[in-house]
């Protein structure tokens, strides 16, 4: 390490399959080709970055790792908290534990008052959050997303007729010469399951589905007639099911971000989403946005995208092309500014003590 280099210790409450695991993954990655080295311990670190901090999961009260985070805003060492705006929006109905949305909001509140800087994922969390002055910080997306590869060659490979997938695929299975729409999330209350639901039961083409939880949402009928249920999927099997989707459908409640909806547009998959909170952030121009609770509206989009090539590729064409603007790279710059000016004020308000 050379003088200029900064220890951070990276730290989330949060459960291992949380997408804020991927973003403190993503990003850690992207700051080791910068003077940022991550640390284990946060007693050896010169800034500790907490991700999403939700001090009462069940993990964070058993595991020790609230006793941890408490000795840390107790001490010295600058903190940055990266955060959505989940419990700022007055929907607690959204929430895993709507009983403690209160309890929740408190500690938000509670912990960014003590942090040196809080990092809003989008700007419509640093509209929502109680936070006088925030650094707005906008996930990226990696390279294996994009539907083309830098030497130009294309990875999507839509399931239609002679482009079906290949036996050896771990994205194909039963009708792969069907076009299909794709979903994967978590099955959470934010993410609509009721929605993706219906249009599944209502759509006459094949529906894939990845995530926790949609296991025991998806009736007997629906898996025999036009729904797969994959499951948690790796990342290599989540890349390839964008590649080759035809339609990628997201009716969220909710996002403070967005991650899916930019990995599917990078991926020149046609979008159709939700107009809710930071999705037409990311969006922008090139998915379709409709209201989250207008099924009909979904379903006449998603049919006229699986009826239309052209107007589908367009889409696709376009959506990549935004998906562009997202960098983890750019993240890292942004976000190793911030470690740099808390690593500032903290060492001039040492020597003047």
């Amino acid at each position: 390490m050379t003088d200029e280099t900064l220890a951070v210790r990276f730290f989330t409450l949060t459960d291992a399959q949380a997408s804020e695991h991927i973003y403190m993954g993503n990003l850690k990655r992207a700051l080791e080709d910068r003077d940022v080295v991550a640390v284990d311990d946060w007693r050896e670190a010169d800034v500790v970055h907490l991700f999403e901090v939700n001090f009462f999961t069940r993990d964070a009260l058993l595991g020790g790792e609230l006793a941890t985070l408490l000795r840390i805003l107790r001490s010295d060492t600058p903190v940055v908290v990266s955060t959505d705006d989940l419990y700022f929006i007055d929907r607690p109905e959204l929430t895993a534990r709507p009983r403690l949305y209160g309890l929740n909001r408190r500690t938000q509140r509670w912990l960014f008052e003590r942090a040196d800087r809080v990092v809003a994922i989008s700007e419509s969390v640093e509209r929502a959050l109680p936070v006088p002055h925030t650094d707005v910080i906008r996930h990226g997306v990696t390279d294996e997303y994009f539907a083309e590869s830098p030497d130009g060659d294309s990875a999507r490979a839509e399931s239609r007729g002679g482009d079906s997938a290949s036996a050896e695929s771990p994205a194909s299975g039963p009708g792969d010469a069907e076009p299909f729409v794709f979903h994967a999330s978590l099955a959470s209350k934010r993410k609509n399951p009721e929605a993706v639901l219906e249009v599944a039961d209502r759509l006459d083409a094949r529906f894939v589905l990845a995530g926790g939880g949609w296991e025991e949402k998806v009736p007997d009928r629906l898996r025999e007639a036009n729904v797969e249920v994959r499951g948690y999927v790796p990342e290599t099997e989540l890349v390839e099911l964008y590649h080759r989707a035809a339609v990628f459908y997201f009716p969220t409640f909710h996002e403070g971000f967005g991650l899916p909806v930019l990995e599917a547009m990078a991926a020149e998959c046609g979008v159709v989403t939700s107009d809710a909170y930071a999705v037409p952030e990311v969006a922008g121009d090139a998915a379709v946005l409709a209201d989250p609770r207008d099924v009909d509206e979904h379903l006449a989009e998603i049919r006229r995208l699986l009826d239309d090539d052209d107007a589908r590729r367009e889409l696709g064409r376009a959506a990549t092309e935004r998906a562009r603007e997202f960098s983890w790279e750019t993240a890292a710059a942004e976000t190793e500014g911030v470690y740099r000016d808390v690593s500032v004020t903290f060492n001039r308000s040492r020597s003047r003590r």
